[in-house]
């Protein structure tokens, strides 16, 4: 399921990138491109090159080999400020709010990060966005853990991003919330025509995603296709999914 390199509204490609750490290849020639308003999922057990591929997206290590360039821009050498001044916007695993603000006062703080010029959202559109709306005058910290995961995606939001990249956002979220997170990614990416890259384990959310995925193993992708049709794959089903998915 590749994407013409020259079709019209391409925002990020990676191309053959490599990686190492010692002698070990965190990266091995991992080749992709995502569509502007695109929803992508990336999926592989731990240890398979995720994360490493969020740093050098977003500028934390350089690729050994290959290049990633942000429309049109290649990105290598540029540090996360200047990556993040670009459009892209990422969130890690635990999240990271100012618990003694309130949740609007958090977005409030989260614009002054925004590229400059960018056309920002109000934030009354992003408390819809998240479903914060009835707790935005309440302090961060005394969220539950679903809700700060949901605060700081809106915190993303508010600075205008293509691109959003979410590492594993449903963690530590119940069932319930996790579904409520496939609805704010879709109604995110579909109200403000942004790109949104996940990485994700949790395959109740992929599934009901049903975005495109992206299978790692090893640091190499090994599939690229709807869930319905990468979950059949026999090497997916071994080394991830399980014999029985």
């Amino acid at each position: 399921m590749k994407h013409d390199a020259r079709a019209p509204g391409l925002l990020l490609r990676v191309e053959r990138v490599s990686r190492d750490f010692g002698g070990l290849r965190a990266l091995d020639g991992v080749d992709f491109e995502v569509a502007a308003g695109e929803v992508l999922c990336i999926i592989g057990p731990n240890g398979c090159g995720k994360t490493t591929l969020f740093n050098l997206i977003t500028g934390q290590v350089r690729p050994g080999g290959g290049r990633v360039c942000f429309d049109g821009r290649e990105l290598s050498g540029l540090g996360p400020d200047r990556v993040a001044r670009l459009g892209v916007a990422r969130k890690f695993q635990v999240p990271s709010v100012f618990e003694d603000l309130t949740v609007r006062e958090n977005l409030g703080v989260a614009r002054f990060a925004a590229p400059a010029g960018a056309a920002l959202p109000e934030p009354e559109a992003v408390l819809s966005d998240i479903g914060l709306g009835d707790v935005a005058g309440e302090l961060a910290g005394a969220l539950s853990h679903g809700r700060k995961q949901w605060l700081e995606v809106g915190m993303l939001l508010a600075q205008a991003p293509r691109l959003v990249l979410l590492d594993e956002p449903t963690a530590g979220m119940t069932g319930a919330e996790t579904m409520a997170t496939v609805e704010l990614v879709r109604r995110a990416s579909r109200r403000r025509g942004m790109a949104c890259v996940v990485v994700e384990h949790d395959m109740r959310f992929v599934e009901a995603l049903d975005a495109r995925v992206l299978v790692m193993l090893a640091g190499r992708l090994v599939a690229d296709g709807r869930f319905a049709e990468v979950r059949r794959l026999p090497a997916v089903r071994e080394a991830y999914l399980g014999r029985r998915a």
